[in-house]
């Protein structure tokens, strides 16, 4: 079903959304306040849910195994109960009685059941506490993680991860913006493909809609629009784009994978590129040799989010060695410009090349 159709019962029954109330995830934390923005209509039954899950995730009593069995089969019994019930039930809060139909209540229920017996939630374990790197807006970042891999955030971009990571459990971080990665292998020597490693072993980024998986690689993310990017310099990448089962898209070195809603069927494509154009603004130099004029306009927009069109299309066969700014988006296009012997015009995102 799909969520602009949800009631207050499929809130409650959505694992995400589970996730989102409870704060265990900040994957959910992230996407449902997105979503209810965009749909404003489901506020009403969005927020009687999540206050049903924050209400439920109050309770700290210890249970034993046992009495966890024997709670799921009163509300099992509670359930089989109410079916035969006709008149609404009223449920109520410190705040306001609040009546509601029987499949509401029925839909708590299981989902009540579930914290019991199913997800251990009766007795909530102490919420996982994240860290945040945030880049400023004038210069990168470096950041370097509890693994020992090392990280460098574009301006703007925001980095959030758990602040403990465990031996041999999966390390995972969340990426707003754009970034580089080198992540430290910690696989066994012997494994090197990541679409047959453990899970214990991967790292993974989660980009928007992507899921990024590695063991050890270099690798840039640009996640500054609709249509996210993964350039891999060196090793191997898995990568997958939404829900459900899916195979996953691999890449090799020298190639960028986009992600494109609008093809649904298949959302993810690759080509090959120039690598080392793409990371170039870690350093603060991007260096060129005998590199097509068109591989390194397509760089430049893909990693700046910038729009770049040539009157002449004679540009577009040329070839050019040298060095660029890579910092510094102005004099880039200014040396660019000189080096092509144009003008060059920018209006916000959009640069001429005239």
């Amino acid at each position: 079903m799909k969520y602009s159709h949800y009631s207050t019962e499929d809130f409650l029954a959505d694992e995400s959304f589970q996730a989102y109330a409870l704060g265990s995830d900040p994957a959910a934390a992230q996407f449902w306040p997105q979503w209810l923005a965009q749909h404003p209509a489901q506020a009403a039954d969005f927020q009687e849910a999540a206050a049903l899950l924050e209400q439920l995730a109050g309770q700290r009593l210890p249970v034993s195994a046992q009495l966890q069995k024997d709670e799921a089969a009163k509300l099992r019994q509670r359930i089989r109960e109410m079916a035969g019930a006709r008149s609404q039930p009223v449920l109520r809060s410190g705040r306001r009685a609040q009546r509601v139909p029987y499949g509401w209540v029925a839909a708590l229920l299981l989902v009540v059941g579930l914290l019991v017996a199913g997800l251990g939630l009766w007795r909530r374990p102490a919420t996982a506490t994240y860290t945040h790197y945030t880049a400023p807006a004038g210069a990168p970042r470096p950041v370097v993680l509890p693994d020992g891999s090392r990280v460098v955030l574009q301006a703007n971009a925001k980095l959030t991860l758990a602040t403990t990571w465990q031996p041999g459990r999966a390390r995972e971080v969340w990426l707003q913006g754009d970034a580089y990665f080198d992540v430290a292998h910690t696989a066994p020597t012997a494994l090197k493909a990541v679409a047959l490693a453990p899970g214990n072993v991967k790292f993974t980024v989660h980009a928007g809609p992507l899921d990024i998986a590695v063991l050890g690689t270099q690798f840039t993310v640009f996640n500054h629009n609709t249509r996210p990017e993964v350039v891999l310099n060196s090793g191997q990448i898995a990568l997958t784009a939404g829900r459900g089962p899916q195979k996953p898209l691999l890449l090799k070195p020298g190639e960028l994978a986009v992600y494109n809603a609008a093809t649904p069927a298949a959302p993810l494509s690759k080509r090959p590129v120039q690598a080392a154009l793409y990371s170039a603004w870690t350093s603060g130099q991007l260096d060129f040799t005998d590199t097509p004029v068109p591989e390194i306009i397509a760089a430049l927009q893909d990693t700046y989010g910038i729009q770049i069109s040539v009157h002449n299309p004679g540009l577009l066969r040329q070839k050019l060695t040298g060095s660029l700014p890579g910092n510094d988006l102005e004099g880039m296009l200014a040396a660019l410009g000189k080096s092509l012997d144009v003008n060059v015009h920018r209006a916000g995102k959009q640069v001429s090349l005239d």
